[in-house]
Order: C-alpha cells, then structure tokens, then sequence
C-alpha cells in the first residue's frame, strides 16, 4: 500500500489558494453591483411614491376648487 503524503504538492496549495482568491473577488464584485442596484430601486421606489402623492394632491385640490 503506498503512502500519501500528507502536505499537498505547493503546486496545488497555490492553486487552492489561487481559486479561493478568485472566489472572493468575484463574490465582492456581486456584492458591489447589488448593492448598487438596490440603491436604484430605492431611488425608483420614491419617485413613484412623490408622483402617487402628487397625483393625489391634485386630484383633491380639482375636488376643492371644482
């Protein structure tokens, strides 16, 4: 039976690191573009909450003033 050693070849030591690197970067980069979504969404999220709101002040001002 032979033996294995149980310290991974550098090689493959630095390609498991290589790839957690890669792991990271890519899980930050998606992370930035939610976040930068969700601050669109916010952003349209109020803008039709104002337009409701002034739809609705008109409506009762046309109601008041006939």
């Amino acid at each position: 039976m032979p033996m294995v050693d149980p310290q991974p070849a550098p090689e493959l030591n630095i390609r498991e690191q290589i790839a957690r690197i890669d792991n990271l970067l890519i899980d930050s980069q998606k992370k930035q573009r939610e976040f930068h979504l969700s601050v669109w969404q916010v952003v349209a999220a109020m803008l039709g909450g104002a337009a409701a709101c002034f739809a609705a002040g008109g409506a009762i001002v046309k109601l008041l003033i006939g």
